[in-house]
């Protein structure tokens, strides 16, 4: 239904969706979101006096609102995400409808002139990664290893909101950091940043471990994390 319904109906949502509220929308977004609740039924099938929270949870399915929001913000981060001089970039906040629609979903501000420095001969991660299947995955972490074992998560939840969590064992209990990265980030972004802070935390020590072992179940981040090659589109 997903694939096949909401991907029409919603069909260029970045562009005509003018947000919560706004003239001439409020009954597009409505009718969108009669739509979900009739999926929810016909997926469920449920009455139709379920209580529509009960129902979206049942079948999985995200409120029409929510989804109309998160495709302005992916639109307005591949936009961000362009290398820099393309034009494409100063749609994002320009003097526009779509700009400020864009800039509100993302909560962008412009500040000052963005700098990329990219390295001239990318730098290898000096690190031993092991990439396993679930239980192999299971059974490693269950094992007693020296030095520093940290486990990170990274999440976005149905609202926006991302963040991550990093977590350590100090003896017999358990230490951990978590962080509230905004609503503009993906989930993968945040994979990445756990990443990224257990090897700070781990950095910071006041001593330092010979061996650090960080677990993450999010794979694309790791092979993201392993160099600092330019990925498409930063060239």
């Amino acid at each position: 239904m997903t694939a096949c319904i909401q991907s029409v109906a919603m069909f260029g949502a970045e562009l005509w969706c003018k947000g919560e509220g706004a003239r001439g929308t409020v009954s597009r977004a409505n009718d969108l979101q009669l739509l979900v609740n009739q999926q929810a039924r016909a997926t469920t099938r449920a009455f139709q006096t379920t209580n529509l929270g009960a129902l979206s949870m049942e079948s999985g399915l995200r409120p029409a609102g929510n989804q109309l929001e998160n495709r302005q913000r992916r639109f307005g981060l591949r936009l961000l995400s362009l290398p820099q001089g393309d034009r494409a970039r100063e749609v994002v906040g320009a003097q526009t409808a779509l700009g400020n629609r864009l800039a509100t979903a993302l909560n962008y501000t412009w500040t000052e002139t963005e700098e990329t420095v990219l390295l001239e001969e990318p730098e290898t991660f000096d690190a031993e990664l092991i990439q396993e299947k679930r239980e192999a995955a299971k059974r490693e972490a269950e094992k007693k290893r020296p030095g520093l074992v940290m486990f990170t998560d990274g999440f976005r939840l149905e609202d926006g909101a991302a963040g991550y969590a990093v977590a350590w064992k100090n003896g017999q209990t358990w230490k951990g950091i978590k962080t509230h990265t905004g609503y503009n980030q993906e989930a993968v972004d945040a994979e990445c940043a756990a990443l990224a802070r257990a090897l700070e935390s781990a950095s910071r020590r006041n001593t330092v471990p010979n061996r650090v072992t960080i677990f993450s179940n999010a794979q694309a981040a790791i092979r993201l994390m392993a160099s600092d090659e330019p990925g498409p589109g930063q060239k």
